[in-house]
């Protein structure tokens, strides 16, 4: 009998191990215990039992099972920290978590062969995903391999997405949309079963609108790419991605981790230059013989002289184009610009794709501008440009043929709005290339602007230059938005822990009544709070929220209670802020929702911190009653998860799962999303400690969709990024999950204080698989967001962290002092489970 899990393969029967196609070599009780777990995978193995099984009669302690299991997790690739595979339950035994496969597989479908077409399509009959990425030149078929992909996709009864990056309007993300578009033509239902948020967001992006925000529209897509890939699998084909821009390239990247899991093949064409990432099986492909078989037949140029010219001005914007940008650069009509098309096509100059939209033969765009001097180039963008701006295209259009011509002043304009739009998008990559365009050209208030624009998005990814940016637009700014801006600054410093850039930033900026009022309070309550000035931070704090409650003033009540209960439990008294709260709120609903979700940080703290779990759990209990009492269901909600979130800690995994579960069960019937996405975050880590991986990662997804459209989805993503990280079956697949948290988190935004919960999980990952260098910025952030949770548990995590980069670097004793370390730390805050993982790391 043969199985399959992660990276390995065994043969029960021969006694056979293989790891990436090596055989491993396994002493014969070793091999014997992995055997006797991975049969017996569905439920936990009792000590006794494998100790009976394995040594029969014989007798022995059991450090010797402690060791064979030790041996075993070497062979296989995990370790005592990580038990990706095997899983210690403590008190009870060990359990196998892996996904097991049968390692024979089923045989290829008649008629697929090696053809790289069909191998796609059988990966799904197979029940699996399939990633191809294919590059060649102009006449190697690629495209023909695509649509034949595509063509016994739908004869197998698949779903099948097409979309080209030349033939997407030009617009950003649009090939993926377009591939969508046509998952949800083929399946009427598809949509109507994504949560409500995803739902949302890709019927406005199909119908043409700009995402509301990049994170948004990459979490959307993976939930119907997984439903649909559950419903009857699906392949989607993208051609010409050497046309895409960077942020479709990352969506691309995004979509292909479906395949890990589910059955979504993803077969992807490109001319060569063009890097997906990792997993993709790559094909090169050289130029079909004989002639006339191409993808492309060569084109005739001998066209008439007005086509020509046409062609020509066309050719100026790029190798792919749309009727819009033909109907600017050519100056013609409707009717007129189709019987250009038409004799074009027919002589290969250009040729139409798939999702609408041309694209030029290949070198066509450079022989056909070649001979125009420079001044004739200006001239024709300029008038392309104008032409745009008439005929409505988007800012973004017309900007670039300005540019292009040279006329840098007169572009400032269309560009600034481009920056603009990708700004309310969170398209921070357009923006900055926007900006950074612009900068030496805008003048006066739109240099402000474009200044002011760059440094919010290079915050928002995180860039330490921002600070100087923000200092940059402060020197051109009128004085009425230089508050405003001082304020943003000194966000930007606090959040890359520079106190005294933020002190300087503060340093005569007050409350005047003017619209940034309640930021700059904000802002100096947060500097007070982490320079240790709490009865400053209070009076900042009970002052801006005066101001967030006023009807009609700018919003940052979150923040502010977020900051309201920070203080309360610093002074020890967060539980009497509580019942303070239920009464404020008593009268409204909504209030009372925003409120109670906006403790979740200032919750952790409690949690992490000295008061001890089963006192948590008692104030938790009070505060349901007290809350039932006045009939708050929303605040006894939320006492019920934090009592479950003690009891979790504390290692009463039972009680945790049956108080999660109904702290679950009470949000959804409330209709409240950020408790629920809490709750399924916090009861997916139940599972992970029961070692039920699979249990848990599914949780753990079905709280991201709700986190992302949270109002605190900075707080909430975090958390979820970082129990989806810990819940992989396997390094790869915990690396992938970094990855994806990368692109779907809002980084400087998010909350400093959770930056802890995914920057841990992300260190160790990355550490265990040899990206070191990425390691040590993810404890780097780490090590900052665990310095605001002063005398908590995360300095225990913290510290594993540092075990097992020490362990991934080779310093062996370093990291086994570090792990025993974490373990006293972990003890001393009463959270026995992450003890013992630690303790049971020592000396792998």
């Amino acid at each position: 009998m043969g199985v399959g899990f992660a990276d390995c393969e065994m043969d029960l029967d021969r006694i056979e191990l293989r790891r990436s196609g090596e055989l491993v070599a396994v002493e014969p009780q070793v091999f014997e215990v992995l055997a006797y777990l991975v049969r017996h995978r569905d439920r936990v193995v009792p000590k006794t039992e494998l100790l009976d099984e394995v040594w029969g009669d014989r007798f022995v302690s059991e450090s010797a099972l402690s060791s064979r299991i030790k041996s075993a997790r070497r062979a296989i690739g995990d370790t005592g920290r990580d038990q990706r595979l095997i899983r210690t339950i403590h008190g009870r035994g060990f359990r196998f978590v892996a996904t097991v496969r049968e390692s024979d597989g089923l045989p290829p479908p008649s008629g697929y062969g090696s053809d790289p077409a069909g191998r796609a399509v059988h990966a799904l009959v197979a029940g699996r995903g399939f990633l191809l990425q294919v590059e060649g030149p102009h006449g190697s078929l690629k495209t023909d391999l695509l649509e034949r992909a595509g063509d016994r996709a739908l004869a197998e009864g698949f779903l099948v997405g097409r979309g080209s990056a030349a033939g997407a309007g030009l617009r950003i993300f649009g090939c993926v949309l377009d591939a969508i578009d046509e998952l949800a033509q083929r399946a009427p239902g598809l949509l109507d079963v994504l949560p409500e948020g995803c739902r949302a967001e890709l019927e406005a992006c199909l119908s043409g609108e700009a995402p509301s925000t990049r994170q948004r529209l990459f979490v959307a897509v993976r939930e119907v790419l997984v439903r649909a890939a559950a419903d009857r699998g699906v392949l989607l084909t993208l051609d010409d991605l050497e046309l895409a821009d960077p942020d479709t390239l990352a969506l691309v990247e995004h979509a292909a981790r479906v395949s890990r899991n589910h059955r979504l093949s993803l077969v992807c064409a490109h001319r060569p230059g063009v890097d997906l990432g990792p997993g993709f099986e790559r094909l090169s492909l050289e130029v079909a013989a004989p002639p006339g078989i191409g993808e492309r037949r060569a084109p005739d140029h001998r066209v008439p002289t007005e086509v020509r010219d046409a062609i020509q001005r066309v050719a100026l914007g790029g190798p792919s184009f749309d009727l819009l940008e033909v109907r600017a650069a050519s100056g013609a009509d409707p009717q007129a610009v189709g019987r250009l098309l038409d004799v074009a096509l027919a002589a290969g100059l250009v040729e139409s794709v798939p999702g609408g939209g041309y694209r030029f033969a290949e070198g066509e765009p450079g022989r056909l501008t070649s001979g125009l001097p420079p001044h004739r180039r200006s001239e024709i963008h300029q008038i392309t440009a104008k032409r745009l701006e008439e005929l409505g295209a988007g800012p973004e259009r017309v900007a670039g043929h300005l540019l292009a011509a040279g006329e840098h002043a007169a572009a400032v304009p269309f560009g600034l709005e481009a920056a603009r739009r990708a700004a309310a998008a969170q398209l921070h990559h357009e923006v900055l290339r926007w900006t950074g365009a612009l900068a030496d050209h805008a003048e006066g208030p739109d240099r402000f602007e474009t200044l002011s624009l760059r440094a919010d998005s290079l915050a928002a990814a995180g860039e330490p230059t921002a600070v100087q940016v923000y200092r940059d637009a402060l020197s051109v700014a009128p004085p009425g938005a230089v508050p405003g801006l001082r304020a943003r600054l000194a966000r930007a410093a606090m959040l890359s822990g520079d106190l005294q850039a933020a002190v300087d930033a503060l340093e005569g900026v007050t409350p005047d009544g003017g619209p940034h009022d309640g930021s700059i309070l904000l802002a100096r309550g947060m500097l007070a709070y982490f320079m240790g000035e709490i009865d400053v931070a209070e009076r900042a704090a009970d002052a801006a929220r005066e101001i967030a409650l006023t009807p009609g003033a700018p919003t940052r009540l979150l923040d502010v209670i977020t900051l309201q209960g920070m203080i309360a439990h610093n002074r020890g008294q967060w539980f009497d802020r509580l019942v303070r709260e239920l009464r404020a709120t008593r009268e409204s609903p909504e209030l009372a929702a925003a409120v109670f979700d906006c403790h979740l940080c200032v919750a952790e703290f409690l949690l992490y911190g000295p008061t001890p779990y089963t006192e948590v759990v008692a104030l938790a209990r009070e505060l349901r009653r007290n809350a039932e009492r006045i009939g708050a269901r929303r605040a006894a909600a939320f006492a019920v998860c934090v009592a479950g979130e003690a009891e979790l800690l504390a290692g009463a995994l039972d009680a945790a799962r049956r108080d999660l579960e109904e702290a679950v069960a009470m949000h959804r019937e409330l209709g409240a999303e950020t408790g629920t996405a809490h709750s399924l975050q916090r009861l997916a880590e139940v599972e992970l400690a029961a070692g039920n991986r699979a249990e848990a990662e599914e949780l753990a997804r079905e709280a991201l969709p709700l986190a992302r459209w949270s109002p605190l989805a900075r707080h909430l993503m975090q958390r979820t990024y970082g129990t989806l990280i810990a819940a992989a079956p396997d390094a790869e697949t915990a690396l992938a999950t970094v990855d994806e948290a990368k692109e779907t988190l809002d980084d400087p935004s998010s909350c400093i204080f959770c930056q802890v919960m995914v920057a841990v999980p992300s260190a160790i990952a990355c550490a265990e698989s040899g990206r070191l260098d990425e390691a040590r910025h993810h404890l780097a952030l780490a090590e900052l967001s665990a310095s605001q949770w002063e005398g908590t548990a995360w300095t225990g995590a913290v510290t594993e962290a540092r075990a097992c980069l020490a362990r991934a670097e080779g310093d062996v004793g370093t990291a086994d002092r570090l792990f025993a370390e974490a373990a006293r730390l972990f003890d001393q805050a009463r959270q026995p489970l992450d003890a013992a993982r630690c303790l049971e790391a020592v000396g792998d």
